[in-house]
């Protein structure tokens, strides 16, 4: 009995100075990383917090507002970005906390991060009209920045948005649940370096392959900001089939062609109606279906994306 005890012991205080290893180490390169790795765009002052926007191109016509989906970095939409500037003025941004811009408390509504990203603009001096591309959790920002302030809106491109009637099923809304309590765990392993040394391999979790992505992305707040997009969602549930129509605005959906993967295929009920739903919410839309691409068809079909967005533009201006 002695020597099990001993030997549990051992193991325990073993564990303990592996997890504080961990923990220093992961700090370390935290603080390595913000040297390594500053801000490539603006550091926009909203009151008090800091947000990060990258702007290119210079063309007439209205400007392209990216907003990214849950817990995927602003950073994947770069390349397609660098295309869209050929035609359009086009900014991304970090949501608060995540990548360069400074974090805000957690527990926020979609109505805060909407109310973020009009600061953002604002003070940023990029005027209206914009064309809001939105992709997935980002399409339900979209839409709440539409209604909040519809004279701005010129026109919409939604990249595999959910409708809020697949939101609303049991089997979408207990995805959710499953996915934030997942993410909180993340976070927990991240501050003990261990996504940072799995990174890609971590459930859940995009990680660039941009250095600076990844770097930014193995923090413990990035988890913990994925778990608070979902959370918001949940507690907004609500409010989500009040969004409202964009009119006669130009819109395009583009949904996914290839099934959702898992655990994430509870989304796939009532996905592809909750599409056409999406595509009337315009009386000048058009629907397509990215058949080569997954969730993420900025990635598997940036060029679908890119022409849509060309359209839609070409269309408001």
């Amino acid at each position: 009995m002695n020597t099990l005890v001993w030997a549990l012991s051992a193991a325990a205080a073993l564990l303990c100075v592996f997890a504080a290893a961990g923990y220093t180490l992961e700090k370390v390169a935290e603080a390595r990383d913000r040297r390594r790795f500053p801000a490539p765009g603006r550091l926009v002052d909203i009151g008090g917090r800091r947000l990060h926007l990258a702007s290119l191109g210079s063309a007439a016509g209205p400007t392209v507002v990216i907003e990214q989906g849950a817990g995927s970095p602003s950073i994947t939409w770069w390349p397609v970005q660098a295309r869209i500037a050929n035609f359009a003025r086009v900014c991304t941004y970090d949501r608060a906390g995540y990548l360069w811009s400074d974090p805000a408390p957690f527990g926020r509504s979609i109505a805060d991060r909407v109310a973020d990203l009009h600061t953002l603009l604002e003070r940023a001096q990029i005027p209206p009209p914009y064309i809001l591309v939105s992709h997935s959790f980002g399409g339900f920002l979209g839409r709440a920045y539409a209604r909040a302030h519809p004279e701005e809106i010129a026109g919409m491109v939604l990249v595999d948005t959910p409708h809020e009637s697949t939101v609303l099923q049991r089997s979408f809304l207990g995805y959710l649940r499953r996915g934030a309590r997942m993410q909180s765990l993340v976070a927990m392993a991240a501050r003990l370096g261990l996504v940072r040394l799995l990174g890609r391999h971590v459930p859940v979790l995009l990680m660039p392959d941009d250095p600076a992505g990844y770097a930014l992305c193995a923090r413990p707040q990035h988890a913990k900001l994925l778990a608070d997009d979902l959370r918001s969602m949940l507690a907004d549930v609500a409010m989500l089939g009040a969004l409202g129509s964009l009119g006669d605005r130009p819109l395009i959906v583009l949904t996914h062609g290839i099934p959702f993967p898992g655990s994430a295929a509870a989304a796939e009920q009532g996905w592809q109606e909750g599409q056409r739903k999406l595509a009337a919410l315009s009386r000048q839309s058009e629907l397509i279906v990215a058949a080569r691409s997954n969730h993420m068809i900025h990635l598997d079909e940036p060029e679908v994306v890119v022409e849509a967005i060309r359209r839609v533009h070409a269309a408001a201006s």
